[in-house]
Protein backbone atom coordinates (compact mmCIF):
# COMPACT_ATOMS: atom_id res chain seq x y z
CA UNK A 1 0.00 0.00 0.00
CA UNK A 2 1.47 3.66 -1.16
CA UNK A 3 2.61 6.09 1.40
CA UNK A 4 -0.91 8.32 0.62
CA UNK A 5 -3.41 5.52 0.89
CA UNK A 6 -1.94 5.24 4.49
CA UNK A 7 -1.79 8.82 4.71
CA UNK A 8 -5.46 9.29 3.80
CA UNK A 9 -6.12 6.40 6.65
CA UNK A 10 -4.46 8.09 9.10
CA UNK A 11 -6.52 11.78 8.42
CA UNK A 12 -9.73 9.61 9.56
CA UNK A 13 -8.55 8.72 12.66
CA UNK A 14 -9.39 11.30 15.25
CA UNK A 15 -6.83 10.00 17.87
CA UNK A 16 -4.09 10.43 14.74
CA UNK A 17 -5.85 13.29 12.52
CA UNK A 18 -3.70 16.26 14.19
CA UNK A 19 0.12 15.23 14.01
CA UNK A 20 1.76 15.12 10.81
CA UNK A 21 2.34 12.51 8.83
CA UNK A 22 5.85 12.74 9.19
CA UNK A 23 6.14 12.48 12.93
CA UNK A 24 4.61 9.13 12.45
CA UNK A 25 7.43 6.59 12.57
CA UNK A 26 5.41 3.46 10.35
CA UNK A 27 6.50 -0.09 10.11
CA UNK A 28 5.30 -2.63 7.97
CA UNK A 29 3.64 -5.96 9.93
CA UNK A 30 2.85 -9.30 9.68
CA UNK A 31 -0.49 -10.52 8.11
CA UNK A 32 -2.50 -12.40 5.64
CA UNK A 33 -6.22 -10.82 5.34
CA UNK A 34 -5.05 -7.03 6.04
CA UNK A 35 -1.90 -5.09 5.76
CA UNK A 36 -0.58 -4.31 9.14
CA UNK A 37 1.49 -1.56 10.18
CA UNK A 38 2.82 -0.51 13.86
CA UNK A 39 3.09 3.25 14.58
CA UNK A 40 5.15 4.82 16.58
CA UNK A 41 4.72 8.88 17.81
CA UNK A 42 5.51 11.15 20.73
CA UNK A 43 6.17 7.95 22.94
CA UNK A 44 2.75 6.62 21.69
CA UNK A 45 2.56 3.18 19.97
CA UNK A 46 -0.42 1.66 18.17
CA UNK A 47 -1.34 -1.00 15.29
CA UNK A 48 -3.46 0.17 12.56
CA UNK A 49 -5.15 -2.39 9.92
CA UNK A 50 -6.32 -1.96 6.92
CA UNK A 51 -7.82 -4.77 5.42
CA UNK A 52 -7.26 -6.53 1.77
CA UNK A 53 -10.76 -5.73 -0.41
CA UNK A 54 -10.59 -9.44 -1.79
CA UNK A 55 -11.55 -10.84 1.53
CA UNK A 56 -14.64 -8.77 2.43
CA UNK A 57 -16.85 -10.98 0.77
CA UNK A 58 -16.25 -13.32 3.91
CA UNK A 59 -16.26 -10.94 6.61
CA UNK A 60 -19.12 -9.73 8.57
CA UNK A 61 -17.85 -6.38 10.02
CA UNK A 62 -20.39 -5.54 12.35
CA UNK A 63 -20.08 -8.89 13.42
CA UNK A 64 -16.78 -8.39 14.02
CA UNK A 65 -16.72 -5.12 16.17
CA UNK A 66 -19.69 -6.69 18.09
CA UNK A 67 -17.53 -10.05 19.04
CA UNK A 68 -14.26 -7.94 19.50
CA UNK A 69 -15.71 -5.68 21.97
CA UNK A 70 -16.97 -8.42 23.86
CA UNK A 71 -13.26 -9.87 23.97
CA UNK A 72 -12.01 -7.35 25.16
CA UNK A 73 -14.42 -6.52 27.77
CA UNK A 74 -13.39 -10.10 29.03
CA UNK A 75 -9.48 -8.70 28.66
CA UNK A 76 -8.82 -11.02 25.98
CA UNK A 77 -8.19 -8.59 23.49
CA UNK A 78 -6.16 -5.13 22.58
CA UNK A 79 -8.05 -2.24 22.84
CA UNK A 80 -9.99 -0.89 20.21
CA UNK A 81 -9.36 2.93 19.68
CA UNK A 82 -11.06 3.71 16.25
CA UNK A 83 -12.96 1.56 13.59
CA UNK A 84 -13.48 2.86 10.01
CA UNK A 85 -17.09 3.06 8.44
CA UNK A 86 -17.88 3.55 4.74
CA UNK A 87 -15.32 2.85 2.43
CA UNK A 88 -12.81 2.29 5.44
CA UNK A 89 -15.09 -0.56 6.85
CA UNK A 90 -12.80 -3.17 8.33
CA UNK A 91 -9.77 -0.49 9.18
CA UNK A 92 -8.91 -0.41 12.97
CA UNK A 93 -6.18 1.19 15.17
CA UNK A 94 -5.38 -0.61 18.54
CA UNK A 95 -3.16 -0.41 21.49
CA UNK A 96 0.13 -1.91 20.67
CA UNK A 97 1.15 -4.76 23.47
CA UNK A 98 4.52 -3.96 23.44
CA UNK A 99 6.93 -6.88 24.78
CA UNK A 100 4.59 -9.34 23.57
CA UNK A 101 5.39 -12.43 21.38
CA UNK A 102 3.95 -14.93 19.14
CA UNK A 103 2.98 -18.19 20.65
CA UNK A 104 5.24 -20.89 20.33
CA UNK A 105 4.77 -24.24 20.13
CA UNK A 106 7.69 -25.40 22.29
CA UNK A 107 6.51 -23.21 25.30
CA UNK A 108 3.93 -24.95 27.33
CA UNK A 109 3.29 -22.40 30.11
CA UNK A 110 2.20 -20.33 26.87
CA UNK A 111 0.11 -23.45 25.31
CA UNK A 112 -1.41 -23.39 29.03
CA UNK A 113 -1.67 -19.91 29.28
CA UNK A 114 -4.19 -20.08 26.07
CA UNK A 115 -6.60 -23.10 27.13
CA UNK A 116 -7.30 -20.86 29.92
CA UNK A 117 -7.92 -17.64 27.93
CA UNK A 118 -10.07 -20.34 26.09
CA UNK A 119 -11.92 -21.30 29.02
CA UNK A 120 -12.41 -17.69 29.90
CA UNK A 121 -13.88 -16.80 26.34
CA UNK A 122 -16.41 -20.42 26.06
CA UNK A 123 -17.32 -20.10 29.43
CA UNK A 124 -18.45 -16.61 30.01
CA UNK A 125 -21.68 -17.43 28.45
CA UNK A 126 -21.19 -14.02 26.11
CA UNK A 127 -23.17 -14.36 22.76
CA UNK A 128 -21.49 -13.56 19.66
CA UNK A 129 -22.86 -12.53 16.26
CA UNK A 130 -22.73 -14.93 13.76
CA UNK A 131 -22.71 -18.99 13.43
CA UNK A 132 -20.34 -21.06 11.85
CA UNK A 133 -22.29 -24.75 11.62
CA UNK A 134 -21.69 -27.18 9.39
CA UNK A 135 -23.87 -25.61 6.64
CA UNK A 136 -22.06 -22.49 6.72
CA UNK A 137 -18.34 -23.91 6.81
CA UNK A 138 -19.37 -26.26 3.38
CA UNK A 139 -20.44 -23.04 2.05
CA UNK A 140 -17.07 -21.01 2.84
CA UNK A 141 -15.03 -24.44 1.78
CA UNK A 142 -16.99 -24.12 -1.56
CA UNK A 143 -16.58 -20.64 -1.82
CA UNK A 144 -12.90 -21.22 -1.45
CA UNK A 145 -12.29 -24.34 -3.50
CA UNK A 146 -13.87 -22.46 -6.34
CA UNK A 147 -11.46 -19.62 -5.93
CA UNK A 148 -8.52 -22.42 -6.55
CA UNK A 149 -6.50 -22.72 -9.64
CA UNK A 150 -7.04 -25.78 -11.38
CA UNK A 151 -3.96 -27.39 -10.35
CA UNK A 152 -4.54 -26.41 -7.25
CA UNK A 153 -7.85 -27.82 -7.29
CA UNK A 154 -6.02 -31.53 -8.23
CA UNK A 155 -3.86 -31.39 -5.27
CA UNK A 156 -6.44 -30.76 -2.52
CA UNK A 157 -9.57 -32.31 -4.46
CA UNK A 158 -9.35 -35.66 -2.26
CA UNK A 159 -9.31 -33.70 0.90
CA UNK A 160 -11.46 -31.27 0.08
CA UNK A 161 -14.31 -34.40 -0.41
CA UNK A 162 -13.52 -35.92 2.63
CA UNK A 163 -14.27 -32.69 4.42
CA UNK A 164 -17.46 -32.26 2.57
CA UNK A 165 -18.50 -36.02 3.84
CA UNK A 166 -17.24 -35.11 7.38
CA UNK A 167 -18.95 -32.29 7.49
CA UNK A 168 -22.32 -34.29 6.29
CA UNK A 169 -21.57 -36.63 8.68
CA UNK A 170 -20.26 -35.18 12.08
CA UNK A 171 -22.66 -34.59 15.03
CA UNK A 172 -21.69 -33.51 18.86
CA UNK A 173 -23.85 -32.90 21.81
CA UNK A 174 -21.89 -29.82 22.58
CA UNK A 175 -23.57 -26.56 22.09
CA UNK A 176 -21.72 -23.98 20.37
CA UNK A 177 -19.69 -21.27 21.95
CA UNK A 178 -18.28 -18.07 21.55
CA UNK A 179 -15.22 -19.04 19.00
CA UNK A 180 -12.35 -16.84 17.52
CA UNK A 181 -12.16 -19.31 14.82
CA UNK A 182 -8.80 -18.28 13.19
CA UNK A 183 -6.39 -18.83 15.72
CA UNK A 184 -3.22 -19.44 13.77
CA UNK A 185 0.05 -18.25 15.50
CA UNK A 186 -0.17 -14.96 14.20
CA UNK A 187 -3.03 -14.21 16.10
CA UNK A 188 -2.40 -15.00 19.52
CA UNK A 189 0.35 -12.67 21.65
CA UNK A 190 1.45 -13.61 25.09
CA UNK A 191 3.26 -11.13 27.76
CA UNK A 192 4.53 -12.95 30.62
CA UNK A 193 0.83 -14.53 31.61
CA UNK A 194 -1.27 -12.69 29.73
CA UNK A 195 -2.59 -13.79 26.38
CA UNK A 196 -4.28 -11.70 23.78
CA UNK A 197 -6.17 -12.88 20.80
CA UNK A 198 -6.38 -10.43 17.70
CA UNK A 199 -8.25 -10.55 14.29
CA UNK A 200 -11.36 -11.29 15.52
CA UNK A 201 -12.96 -11.44 11.72
CA UNK A 202 -14.36 -14.69 11.32
CA UNK A 203 -15.17 -14.73 14.99
CA UNK A 204 -19.00 -16.58 15.60
CA UNK A 205 -20.64 -18.88 17.68
CA UNK A 206 -19.22 -22.20 16.77
CA UNK A 207 -18.27 -25.44 17.85
CA UNK A 208 -15.73 -25.29 20.82
CA UNK A 209 -13.88 -28.46 18.98
CA UNK A 210 -13.70 -25.64 16.04
CA UNK A 211 -10.71 -23.40 18.16
CA UNK A 212 -8.99 -26.29 20.28
CA UNK A 213 -8.27 -28.22 16.63
CA UNK A 214 -7.13 -25.30 15.33
CA UNK A 215 -4.74 -24.20 17.86
CA UNK A 216 -3.74 -28.08 17.86
CA UNK A 217 -3.31 -27.97 14.03
CA UNK A 218 -1.02 -24.53 14.21
CA UNK A 219 1.78 -25.47 16.73
CA UNK A 220 1.57 -29.45 15.24
CA UNK A 221 0.44 -31.30 18.67
CA UNK A 222 0.73 -34.88 18.57
CA UNK A 223 -1.86 -36.75 19.62
CA UNK A 224 -0.93 -36.99 23.18
CA UNK A 225 -0.62 -33.25 23.25
CA UNK A 226 -3.91 -32.79 21.53
CA UNK A 227 -5.64 -34.58 24.01
CA UNK A 228 -4.04 -33.03 26.96
CA UNK A 229 -4.90 -29.22 25.11
CA UNK A 230 -8.63 -30.59 25.14
CA UNK A 231 -9.26 -31.31 28.49
CA UNK A 232 -7.86 -28.42 29.73
CA UNK A 233 -10.45 -26.58 27.67
CA UNK A 234 -13.60 -29.13 27.95
CA UNK A 235 -14.88 -29.66 30.97
CA UNK A 236 -16.01 -33.27 31.70
CA UNK A 237 -14.04 -34.60 28.54
CA UNK A 238 -15.22 -37.41 27.04
CA UNK A 239 -14.23 -40.41 24.50
CA UNK A 240 -16.85 -39.29 21.92
CA UNK A 241 -15.36 -35.80 22.53
CA UNK A 242 -11.52 -36.96 21.37
CA UNK A 243 -12.98 -38.43 17.79
CA UNK A 244 -14.90 -35.05 17.54
CA UNK A 245 -11.47 -33.15 17.65
CA UNK A 246 -9.92 -35.28 15.24
CA UNK A 247 -13.05 -34.35 12.98
CA UNK A 248 -12.34 -30.59 13.23
CA UNK A 249 -8.57 -31.23 12.81
CA UNK A 250 -9.15 -32.64 9.46
CA UNK A 251 -12.03 -29.75 8.93
CA UNK A 252 -9.95 -27.03 9.73
CA UNK A 253 -6.75 -27.78 8.27
CA UNK A 254 -9.04 -28.87 4.73
CA UNK A 255 -10.70 -24.71 5.20
CA UNK A 256 -6.96 -23.60 5.82
CA UNK A 257 -5.47 -24.79 3.01
CA UNK A 258 -8.23 -24.28 1.11
CA UNK A 259 -8.37 -20.65 1.83
CA UNK A 260 -4.68 -20.35 1.42
CA UNK A 261 -5.03 -21.55 -1.81
CA UNK A 262 -7.47 -18.90 -2.70
CA UNK A 263 -6.16 -15.92 -1.58
CA UNK A 264 -1.97 -16.42 -1.52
Amino acid sequence: MSRNNIEAVIKEIPLLSGLSFDDINIKKISGLTNRNYHLITSGQHYVLRIPKKSTDVFINRANESHNADIAQALSIAPKNLWRGGGELVGASLTEFIANASYLKSSDQQGIDNLAQTLVILQESKKTFKGLLDNQKIVQHLKQYFRLCSDKQQKILKAEYNKTLLLLGSQRSNRPVVPAHVDLVAENILQKHKSTYLIDWEYSAMASPFWDIATVCNSNNLDVNESEYFLKMVLKNCQTKDLQSLKDYQFITKTVSNCWKAAFS
